[in-house]
């Protein structure tokens, strides 16, 4: 608790300077993004590196770290500026792991050495398929939280892509899930 107290307090720090969450959520933080980031720690199976892909203000990213200490919890974020905060803030809670300030394209060799996947408010399932399918061993599971959408989101990239499913259902806001997923490949 104590480390996503700090987490927090630095979040809120850089917001008033770096754009890292949605202005009108920052008073919410605890009820919506924190929670939000537990629901999904919660559900991910034992790991030793996991990769967050678009980890902008660190959700969910640097709430897993704060929860599994032994982990090594790598970012992707291509923006230098939330990169920057994303180093500050893992140092301040003491996280392992490496900021990549680079795009995920660019990024292979770290998501090949990935035991999961993560990603949050990032981009269309098609896309995030696309974007690790190349990089993941195969049977590497992925767990990208979706809202209200996900089911036209699964038809989509359901025709482009073949993988195995479990939907998560959240106890926080009604209509969204984590999606697990693994097994990617092309059609």
């Amino acid at each position: 608790m104590e480390r996503l107290d700090r987490y927090v307090a630095l979040l809120t720090e850089w917001q008033a300077r770096t754009n890292l969450v949605a202005a009108s959520t920052i008073g919410d933080v605890w009820t919506r993004h924190v929670a939000d980031s537990l629901f999904l720690a919660r559900r991910l199976p034992r790991f030793d590196r996991v990769v967050d892909l678009g980890s902008g203000g660190g959700l969910p990213a640097l709430v897993i770290a704060a929860c599994r200490s032994e982990a090594t919890v790598d970012m992707v974020e291509s923006n230098a500026k939330k990169a920057a905060f994303l180093r500050a803030a893992q140092r301040e809670i003491g996280a392992r792991g490496t900021v990549h300030a680079a795009r995920i394209e660019d990024c292979g060799p770290v998501l090949a050495q990935a035991d999961l996947v993560t990603a949050r408010a990032l981009a269309s399932l098609d896309q995030l398929c696309r974007l690790v399918a190349p990089h993941i061993r195969p049977g590497t599971p992925c767990f990208f939280q979706k809202g209200r959408g996900h089911e036209q989101e699964i038809a989509e990239a359901s025709a482009h892509w073949r993988f195995s499913m479990v939907k998560h259902e959240s106890d926080l806001e009604d209509g969204s899930v984590v999606l697990e997923i693994s097994d990617i490949a092309p059609r």
